[in-house]
């Protein structure tokens, strides 16, 4: 993309390249020199430097660290990518003076190539991912470099979220980039007719009757309604994950809830649990932490909705129920988990701030903010409990499953 360069499609912006030109000079890999973990990559534009960064939409700082100056910028509202519509977070690293703002515009300098921390030549190391307000975070294995490596949570493929409109391509490392090709309004339907068939009484002349034709517009109707609910969107296999766009996991929101619905829980506890698995997984049940297949050490990386940890808790339930290893069953199986974990109180520590039984919660009325919290807090456990956008999106979910 070009500098102050804007491009939006039905309402939305399209996700663009950050750079002028592309040149990348490392790709991510298990066998990567320094990028072994997640999916960023490093590009560089041979003999400059401070080469000026573009917001590929607008966005906002969503995390920081001085550690090579890694700053990543989540887009304020859901963006066009080649995999869909959704929230992008890009993290960029290496600028030695990055810009302070928090807010940017779409085509905004918002970054530039650097040397600021571990780094061989000018350059920046750009990650992505399809996770909102997502930071970095340690994926647990040691790269030949000897670094500990560290990617944006749920890191997805480049060519997955980014178009490469007006990008001057050097080396796209053979990778099978996209141009975003739409943004022309779509053909007004054309009215359809009908003839309706008249008749009338001609006895005066002797014909018992006769008939014309008048031509009718249709009217469209309302349409068919929404898409079929109660449906699992699970992508690739047990040793091919990915995070889900934001239509997909919407689809995923109403199978988990279609599931405890029948099991009597109320939709605030249901979208309690989503705005934290939402952030757990996408609400992807075939989603491995840092999208890593049987991660190690296997005591600290989960699996699945909510992220079972260590993930052998929940493939061995799956495998017990007999649903491994066919993923397009893992949403019923890992529901099924949840709902014995819940009659069994299993998972579940009561805190002195929330006191009540799994039990209790799957039958609140609360406000759906609340219970993410107290999910939070009882049932995933994290370091950090300081979590408001679960809540946030448990919210959001609430509004969207309840009539469903």
């Amino acid at each position: 993309m070009k500098a102050g360069q804007k491009l939006v499609y039905d309402g939305h912006e399209v996700c663009l390249f950050p750079m002028e030109t592309m040149n990348i000079t490392q790709w991510s890999s298990p066998s990567s020199y320094s990028h072994c973990c997640g999916h960023p990559f490093d590009n560089a534009i041979s003999g400059q430097v401070r080469v000026p960064l573009y917001a590929p939409f607008s966005c906002h700082l969503c995390y920081s660290d001085n550690q090579g100056n890694t700053r990543a910028y989540s887009s304020d509202n859901p963006v066009w990518t080649p995999n869909g519509l959704s929230y992008v977070t890009v993290s960029f690293t290496h600028d030695s003076n990055p810009p302070t703002a928090t807010q940017y515009r779409q085509g905004d300098l918002i970054y530039h190539t650097g040397t600021a921390g571990m780094a061989t030549g000018d350059h920046c190391h750009i990650d992505q991912t399809f996770t909102q307000n997502a930071g970095l975070v340690a994926y647990g294995v040691t790269c030949q470099y000897g670094n500990a490596c560290y990617a944006l949570s749920g890191s997805a493929l480049p060519t997955q979220v980014f178009y490469v409109n007006d990008t001057n391509i050097i080396n796209g490392y053979g990778q099978a980039w996209k141009t975003f090709e739409g943004g022309q309004p779509p053909t007004p339907p054309q009215p359809s007719y009908k003839y309706i068939k008249h008749y009338f009484m001609l006895d005066g002349l002797g014909i018992d009757f006769g008939f014309y034709k008048t031509k009718e517009e249709i009217q469209p109707g309302p349409g068919p309604g929404p898409a079929p609910t109660g449906k699992w969107i699970i992508p690739g296999d047990i040793n091919n994950t990915r995070p889900l766009t934001e239509d997909e996991s919407k689809q995923n929101w109403v199978a988990f809830w279609q599931f405890f619905k029948a099991k009597g829980w109320t939709a605030n506890a249901v979208a309690g649990i989503l705005g934290n698995s939402y952030f757990e997984s996408t609400v992807n049940p075939n989603r491995w932490e840092g999208d890593i297949p049987f991660a190690q050490p296997v005591a600290s990386r989960g699996y699945g909705l909510v992220q079972w940890t260590p993930w052998t808790k929940i493939i061995d339930w799956l495998k017990e129920k007999g649903y491994y290893p066919d993923v397009s069953k893992f949403g019923q199986g890992e529901c099924e988990r949840i709902q014995w974990e819940m009659e069994n109180n299993q998972q579940w520590i009561a805190t002195s701030a929330y006191p009540e039984s799994f039990a209790s919660f799957s039958k609140s009325t609360a406000d759906p903010y609340t219970l993410a919290i107290e999910f939070l807090a009882n049932y995933e456990r994290p370091a950090d409990p300081n979590q408001p956008q679960r809540g946030t999106k448990a919210r959001e979910i609430y509004d969207y499953i309840k009539d469903k």
